[in-house]
């Protein structure tokens, strides 16, 4: 059994990559890359009943050259609304586990999830990514694993994922950086040592105190969220979930529920007048939530906020700055 496992995170698309398998779930219905991979298996002949995984079911899929790793293993999982921190890490484990007699798999492909449906980005890929540390330092795997690709399409969240391993595992024992901050070796431990608590995502993560942002999936407000944003939630020590607002479905909506229901305070950027956000902000309301409005021209807003406080940002680095105060303010 090998002594070191390599954890990457790489550019890509997971059906495209060229790996010995590939890890994907079945929420009980598919979201993002799981159904694209599904969508290209069905169209080289597989039924979609093979699919249809109850939580704690698997199945190992051939893909029939139709993806660039020769086997598919999905896991099926709680629904998406249920499906958090803990649930992640260990899907993680849960995976390695199954894999062990697979001794011809050494290359493991997967995808992050979370970010999209509303989980913070940060947590959920050190969840992920904890889950594997430590099931591979407890012993599991299959015998000749060396490495495993975390694929992710866009570029600047490659970026920011590399970022938050280094941050959340970098003083984890037995794991080091590899060269080009591209990831990680993890190294097998003569005893299990506990991980961080960030990369832990323990069984408590989805108690930890988080703020819920609504605002639009634009490109335009792409940096207004990671840099005038994010970073003032997280100095204030918060969780900062997102949901995407490109697939404001059935399921979505309930998990936009449960997740401003639970949190310390919801943020919303009024900006290009989306009617979800609005949307979201009268439930927050309706919740009794403290509720922090943004916009960057009051010309942009489509109700009258002058009996509720608005913050007018020029930049994203006003913006920071004023977020900053008014995170403190309300403690």
């Amino acid at each position: 059994m090998g002594d070191t496992l390599d954890v990457v995170v790489d550019l890509g698309d997971v059906g495209e990559t060229a790996a010995d398998a590939v890890l994907l779930k079945y929420a009980q219905g598919f979201h993002g890359a799981d159904g694209a991979v599904a969508r290209r298996l069905e169209g080289a002949g597989v039924g979609m009943d093979a699919f249809d995984l109850l939580p704690g079911d698997h199945r190992f899929i051939e893909s029939r050259r139709s993806l660039g790793a020769p086997w598919v293993l999905f896991l099926g999982t709680v629904r998406l609304r249920q499906f958090g921190y803990h649930e992640i890490r260990q899907f993680s484990v849960r995976a390695l586990q199954l894999l062990e007699p697979r001794h011809e798999v050494r290359h493991l492909a997967c995808t992050v999830h979370g970010p999209n449906y509303g989980l913070d980005e940060d947590e959920a890929v050190l969840a992920l990514v904890g889950g594997f540390v430590d099931a591979f330092q407890r012993g599991s795997g299959p015998r000749d694993l060396e490495r495993i690709t975390v694929v992710e399409l866009n570029p600047k969240r490659v970026e920011r994922l590399r970022k938050a391993l280094a941050l959340g595992l970098g003083l984890t024992p037995g794991v080091e950086p590899l060269l080009g901050a591209t990831g990680f070796r993890v190294r097998r431990t003569s005893r299990f040592v506990q991980a961080p608590p960030m990369a832990s995502a323990g069984a408590n993560s989805n108690e930890k105190p988080h703020a819920f942002v609504a605002m639009p999936f634009a490109q335009e407000l792409e940096d207004t969220y990671h840099y005038g944003i994010l970073n003032p939630v997280k100095a204030a020590g918060l969780l900062c979930e997102r949901v995407d607002q490109a697939v404001f479905d059935g399921p979505i909506i309930q998990r936009i529920r449960d997740r401003i229901d639970t949190a310390k305070v919801v943020i919303a950027d009024l900006s290009l007048a989306n009617p979800n956000v609005y949307l979201e902000v009268g439930y927050a309301w309706g919740r009794g939530k403290p509720t922090l409005l943004l916009v960057r021209d009051v010309r942009e807003l489509r109700f009258d906020v002058s009996s509720y406080r608005c913050l007018v940002y020029k930049n994203i680095r006003h913006l920071e700055e004023l977020l900053t105060q008014e995170l403190k303010r309300i403690g």
